[in-house]
């Protein structure tokens, strides 16, 4: 079945990271204005992903006002390993923007992604490597509660100096 965001409002399960990473590269692909990924390391599995990195490098060039804002609890690891959306944040530091969330909100368990304030996946427990989650294409009311409270995190987080790119 093809989900259309912004009109398909069927609840969907995911159970497996092969789902998961379907939906979040339909998700991607279909976004006009917005992208916010909440994530505890950028999930390599779900993220590092060539149609991806040019989906969003697609977008964030079309569009000017493009926002891609991404809030990671540990890049660690992705910067060590060359993350696709590392590299790309670096290239297109206008639209791609990578914080970490203050120690307030560091012991928060889930992740999740929402597109143009409508579409979404969420886990609520995401420090396993299960991807048993929700996603929906039209989903307001869920959405504006995952934006505010990224938006309230985002706030209060600072800007990831592992990822910034270092000029010499």
């Amino acid at each position: 079945m093809a989900y259309i965001l912004g009109e398909t409002a069927d609840e969907i399960q995911v159970d497996s990271v092969d789902e998961y990473q379907r939906i979040t590269l339909s998700l991607i692909e279909q976004a006009r204005n917005s992208i916010d990924i909440f994530t505890q390391d950028l999930e390599a599995a779900i993220y590092d992903d060539k149609n991806i990195e040019q989906l969003i490098f697609t977008l964030s060039k079309r569009h000017p006002n493009t926002r891609i804002r991404i809030l990671v609890q540990d890049s660690r690891r992705p910067v060590q390993d060359g993350h696709r959306l590392i590299r790309l944040a670096q290239r297109l530091t206008s639209s791609v923007f990578i914080h970490n969330p203050s120690s307030k909100y560091k012991d928060e368990q889930g992740a999740f992604m929402v597109v143009d304030d409508i579409g979404l996946i969420h886990r609520s427990v995401a420090t396993s490597r299960t991807y048993k989650a929700s996603a929906n294409f039209k989903s307001p009311g869920p959405a504006a509660k995952l934006i505010d409270y990224f938006n309230t995190i985002w706030e209060h987080s600072i800007s990831d100096v592992q990822t910034r790119r270092m000029y010499i």
